[in-house]
């Protein structure tokens, strides 16, 4: 489930944009009930897959995580003296 739920993410929000749609909502759309997506949804947060962009209200609205698009991977090169 967890595997479907980001690829969820990733087609309706790409790589940047926030999925506004409700856990109701993209629950529904996967055809699973909503408290076993809701917690699907807090692990991958807590692992990175996803992040928590805005609230509108007690709504939360999510996009994917580093982890997901590798936003964060560049690391800075060590520099070297060069001859």
């Amino acid at each position: 489930m967890k595997q479907n739920l980001v690829m969820t993410y990733a087609v309706l929000g790409g790589l940047e944009h926030s999925v506004e749609r409700t856990a109701a909502a993209l629950a529904s759309l996967m055809g699973v009930p909503a408290p076993h997506f809701s917690r699907a949804r807090r692990e991958l947060e807590a692992e990175g897959w996803l992040e928590h962009t805005h609230s509108e209200g007690q709504v939360k609205f999510y996009r994917l995580g580093e982890r997901a698009t590798g936003r964060e991977v560049v690391v800075a090169l060590r520099r070297r003296p060069t001859a």
